[in-house]
């Protein structure tokens, strides 16, 4: 069964917290990639659009860098809140669906990462996502997405898949491609120590670089980078779709 065309409302409340949203190793070289390729230095304004528990927004304003985080999980940017004053930086943090966002253009870096974009069923959707990012943009200012490549993903692609979590928890990952809707059909299969499981679900549209270049373009976006990996590889070269845009 696919998941429902809301799947996003409440997914990031559970397991997503308990084991996926702080497992990335790779924060501190995103965080240096992010900085060098966004110029971004103290007193630089930047929108962290679904910024989760503020695993990048943290690392920014520690930086010297604004940030406002907006996520529509309630229990993510309590942790946001926590973690930032426990480390001694200031967020300003939004509860919001990020197709309702509605700022003035008033921010000098845009970041959407780890492939939090294509979550609606609906195309026009995801591409008004796009252009509320363009208005709140200064002119000049620059929109950095992060998001799987499916044509290199596809490559390697592997319909099953598992882990195990430090607690023995084992999640069972079950992956489909409907290529008609070019869409990631995803559910994990969460089996603890007692027996215990639970299944979430998630679906997400698969853009391709060009798509996501047209849609930036349409909404006066003009890319002016792309990267394959955190590593700076050229587009193609890893699993990831990394464009930069500036606003004219």
């Amino acid at each position: 069964m696919s998941a429902s065309a809301d799947w996003f409302d409440g997914f990031f409340e559970r397991e997503w917290l308990d084991y996926l949203a702080l497992e990335r190793k790779s924060t501190d070289d995103e965080v240096a990639f992010l900085i060098d390729k966004l110029e971004l230095t103290k007193g630089t304004r930047v929108l962290d659009l679904a910024c989760g528990r503020g695993r990048i927004s943290i690392p920014l304003a520690r930086h010297g860098c604004r940030v406002t985080g907006v996520d529509l999980s309630p229990n993510s940017l309590e942790l946001a809140r926590r973690d930032a004053a426990a480390g001694g930086v200031m967020l300003e943090l939004i509860e919001s669906d990020m197709r309702k966002i509605d700022f003035d253009p008033e921010f000098d870096v845009v970041i959407n990462l780890f492939t939090s974009f294509g979550y609606f069923q609906d195309h026009s959707d995801n591409e008004r996502v796009v252009h509320a990012v363009a208005r709140s943009l200064k002119r000049g200012g620059r929109f950095l997405i992060d998001t799987i490549n499916p044509i290199t993903v596809a490559a390697g692609w592997r319909e099953r898949d598992w882990q195990q979590f430090d607690d023995g928890t084992v999640m069972i990952e079950h992956r489909r491609h409907d290529q008609l809707q070019g869409r990631h059909e995803t559910t994990w299969t969460f089996v603890r120590g007692d027996g215990a499981r639970t299944e979430q679900k998630f679906s997400l549209r698969a853009y391709t670089a060009a798509e996501l270049r047209e849609m930036l373009e349409a909404a006066g976006l003009h890319v002016d980078g792309a990267w394959g990996s955190w590593e700076g590889t050229e587009l193609g070269d890893g699993y990831r779709t990394i464009l930069r845009a500036r606003r004219g």
